[in-house]
């Protein structure tokens, strides 16, 4: 049986690399390959899986982003093997991993199974704390902890396999988020598939989250669970009513307090005070229990009013869970029309890194004629950088005058940001009063949303980067007459953008001239224009990753630099 491991990632080179390393130590002697898709990320992990190219088989994939079903769904499309391993990207693999599941195949061969999730040593004491709340026997049942007191196992895309088989017949995950997995379980149960756990398969789930995320992340476990009952009403239980259970008895043991009764709220006092003891004592860590009574609180009233919010949208107003709950339900992408960027290693020896197409994609708005094949292109792409001050505009603009093609990033994202599919999007992950009576978005209102919220910023960047990013491969091939065209753009590094060009300039000034400019432009301070700069990569940094330099002081000598540098690009 060859496996092919799949594993979706967005903005998290550091977790592939602790799970790529994990993999490296595996006791299993047969070959493997491994698939990793990036979906839509502005933090790239390509880099990172270059070092692990000749240690292990890896196949890398970008698409834009669609979400991890529809990622996972790309990834086993490409895989080559007969049974597909699914992790989520913060997973640590133990070595005897992949031996136990062939164990477990060979003693009990079933088309689906899931497995259990642990916690490392090294873990944080919050992460700890969840994983006991997510894997306890007092709190899920223990079912993410490997207890096996169910009739039918629903596995958990953290950690699942399932056969080519299987995902050709069920077309593998759906759009909804989270929930995708028990779908899928479902699915397969219609078509005759089993599903089994296997106890021994666990991994060491790192669940890369803080309280707040927590807390959003089991509302969405609990909002969904309504839509799967809605759905498949034959598989609905009882007990997945009991954290809406124990909210709703909590709320009423509380009340009781006024009229002097307070047995009921003792009963919830007790059940924490052991909920503190036994995870104490599984953890040897006083304060991963105490830590833990806050995971369960969080787990209980977040999933429990989200569940009893579903259910009152979905089973007595009668929406629809696409109406009633549109951030639960990714767009799934056509992915066989996705630029993608791949790294192919086989029978374990390393080939360069390449860019391939399998067909033309569709213009976002307007269709386009037929893509050049970019390996066979003639067109160089040269990308254009500075920080804030340097006059990389100048330089562009007296680039465009000699008839050279440029994309100025800045404009055209404006430009982008503006279709009605964007303008869709973005009212669905930050709400509807962001858009204007006459439908256009209100840039203002935004702004103050997402750049004084780091995490919001990353929201609005893997909604507009991607779609950038097909509207500038959309514009290379507008252009792919022209020896040489150029994207201008701030963040060519940051946004990973610097991986479309060919060659790279950086222009660059002194300190003093740029606040100088900056301040000759727009009504603003000295003291922001230096919090800006410091938040940019330094002049040093895209000097280092450039491989040309104009300094950019007198504009007669940039105009200079600047003709010379371009008679060296139509040579290369």
């Amino acid at each position: 049986m060859y496996f092919s491991i799949i594993i979706p990632v967005y903005n998290r080179p550091d977790e592939i690399k602790e799970l790529l390393e994990s993999l490296l130590i595996t006791t299993y002697k047969s070959k493997f390959e491994v698939v990793i898709i990036e979906d839509g990320s502005t933090i790239a992990c390509e880099n990172v899986i270059k070092n692990f190219t000749d240690k292990l088989n890896i196949s890398y994939y970008f698409k834009p982003n669609s979400g991890p079903g529809d990622s996972r769904n790309f990834g086993m499309k490409k895989a080559k093997g007969d049974y597909f391993i699914i992790f989520d990207s913060d997973c640590i693999i133990p070595n005897q991993y992949l031996s136990e599941v062939e164990k477990e195949l060979n003693s009990k061969y079933v088309d689906c199974f899931g497995g259990p999730d642990k916690a490392l040593k090294s873990f944080s004491n919050i992460q700890k704390a969840i994983n006991f709340s997510m894997t306890s026997f007092l709190t899920t049942g223990g079912i993410r902890g490997g207890s096996e007191k169910i009739d039918k196992f629903q596995p958990r895309s953290f950690n699942m396999g399932i056969s080519k088989i299987a995902f050709e017949k069920s077309k593998g995950f759906g759009n909804i988020h989270p929930g995708e997995d028990p779908d899928l379980s479902i699915r397969l149960w219609k078509m005759g598939f089993e599903t089994r756990l296997f106890t021994s398969a666990f991994v060491y789930h790192k669940r890369r989250i803080d309280w707040d995320k927590f807390s959003t992340q089991v509302s969405k476990f609990g909002k969904a669970r309504p839509i799967l009952n809605h759905w498949y009403p034959e598989y609905k239980k009882i007990t997945y009513w009991f954290p809406s259970l124990f909210v709703i008895g909590f709320i009423i043991s509380f009340a009781l307090l006024f009229v002097l009764f307070d047995w009921a709220l003792k009963f919830y006092f007790l059940y924490f005070i052991i909920i503190f003891i036994v995870s104490t004592i599984q953890n040897k860590n006083p304060l991963i229990g105490l830590l833990s009574i806050v995971a369960v609180w969080k787990q209980f009233f977040g999933y429990g009013f989200g569940f009893l919010n579903s259910f009152f949208k979905i089973n007595i107003l009668g929406k629809k869970p696409q109406d009633a709950f549109p951030e639960l339900f990714f767009k799934v992408s056509n992915t066989e029309d996705d630029f993608e960027r791949k790294i192919s290693i086989e029978n374990q020896q390393e080939k360069p890194i390449h860019k391939t197409v399998e067909k033309a994609i569709d213009k976002i708005r307007t269709p386009i004629q037929k893509l050049v094949d970019p390996v066979a292109k003639k067109t160089k792409i040269v990308g254009l950088t500075g920080g804030i001050g340097s006059g990389k505009t100048t330089v562009a603009n007296y680039i465009q005058s000699k008839g050279i093609p440029v994309y100025i990033s800045d404009i055209e994202a404006k430009k982008v940001m503006e279709f009605p599919e964007i303008i869709e999007q973005i009212s669905i992950t930050f709400g509807n009063d962001l858009i204007n009576t006459d439908k256009s978005l209100n840039r203002e209102k935004l702004a103050t949303i997402v750049f004084n919220i780091p995490e919001k910023l990353k929201q609005l960047n893997a909604i507009v980067h991607p779609a950038v990013k097909k509207h500038f491969d959309n514009w290379i091939i507008q252009h792919q007459k022209d020896s040489i065209i150029v994207k201008e753009a701030a963040i060519l590094f940051e946004s990973g953008s610097y991986k479309d060009c060919d060659f790279i300039i950086t222009v660059s000034a002194p300190l003093e001239t740029r606040i100088e400019r900056v301040l000759k432009r727009d009504a603003t301070t000295r003291e922001k224009i230096l919090q800006r700069i410091n938040n940019q990569l330094s002049d040093e940094e895209r000097i280092a990753r450039s491989q040309y330099v104009i300094k950019n002081e007198n504009f007669d000598d940039t105009k200079k630099q600047v003709d010379e540098i371009l008679i060296l690009l139509k040579n290369k």
